[in-house]
């Protein structure tokens, strides 16, 4: 696709807009930990997710959400009956081969049914969000006491990837992502990008979950656009992008290295695709 072929400019958050690499990884991590001690009563010597367990993830077009990657190692974990999460978790290794043999999109039905349901998805995605917004945060923001966790919310370790405004891009902008909108605008506020509409994006809310086209589909509808650009970091966009069946997925960041339009960067693609002068 050309640029003259595009008509819109569609963006996911993590790993595109911003850098979220200290920040879900933390979470993820602290949030597994904090279960095997605290809701299972086991024994935490080690940490042991590691980034690879993300990045063997990524690549599997059902795990857009950090939080079912927590929950899914956890209670792969579990499933072990081991007492000592050192013993009990699944190398990078192991975890690649279970989601080699993972097919479809239903993440819950095959943990449940794969691994049992030691911990409610709810209750680990509860604390994973707590972990992210933090208490002072998660009481100011959505209104709610945390359950779980009394800390700083760890989306402050977060940082902007981009340092344009949408308005100055010379098309229609969108978001697709899998964050609620309450983790959103978060980012919104973070990137000066508060005046975006709320039809400029399809979130959790929304009701859709990659790696669905259903939020691609929304948003060509309300922009008024056939042809777009979605700028992703991981397997279930690149998917959604595929089953929408129209458009051009650009891969940004780490993840997804062999697609043949990678970039490094949102602004390296932007300039490389015409739409941006480099500096």
């Amino acid at each position: 696709m050309t640029r003259s072929e595009a008509d819109g400019l569609i963006f996911d958050i993590d790993g595109v807009l911003v850098d979220v690499s200290l920040s879900y990884p933390m979470v993820i991590r602290t949030a597994i930990q904090w279960a095997w001690r605290f809701l299972l009563g086991r024994q935490v010597d080690k940490t042991a997710f590691k980034d690879e367990h993300l990045l063997i993830s990524k690549r599997h077009p059902a795990f857009n959400d950090d939080y079912d990657t927590a929950w899914a190692l956890l209670c792969a974990a579990a499933s072990t009956g081991e007492e000592s999460l050192k013993a009990a978790f699944p190398s990078p290794e192991a975890w690649k081969e279970e989601l080699a043999h993972f097919r479809g999109d239903d993440i819950a039905s095959w943990v449940k049914e794969r691994f049992g349901e030691a911990v409610p998805r709810e209750s680990m995605r509860r604390l994973c969000q707590e972990l992210y917004f933090g208490q002072k945060d998660m009481k100011e923001i959505l209104g709610e006491e945390p359950r779980f966790v009394r800390i700083k919310g760890l989306y402050r370790l977060e940082r902007p990837l981009v340092q344009f405004h949408w308005r100055t891009l010379p098309l229609p902008v969108g978001i697709y992502t899998g964050r609620p909108l309450s983790e959103c605008r978060l980012v919104l506020r973070l990137l000066n990008w508060e005046d975006l509409p709320r039809s400029h994006m399809v979130t959790l809310d929304d009701g859709v979950l990659k790696p669905s086209p259903k939020g691609l589909e929304l948003l060509c509808e309300r922009l008024s656009v056939s042809n777009p650009l979605y700028f992703g970091d991981a397997e279930s966009d690149r998917e959604s992008l595929r089953r929408f069946g129209r458009g051009r997925f650009i891969a940004i960041g780490p993840f997804l290295e062999d697609d043949p339009f990678h970039f490094p960067d949102v602004r390296s693609a932007l300039v490389s695709l015409g739409f941006m002068r480099s500096k």
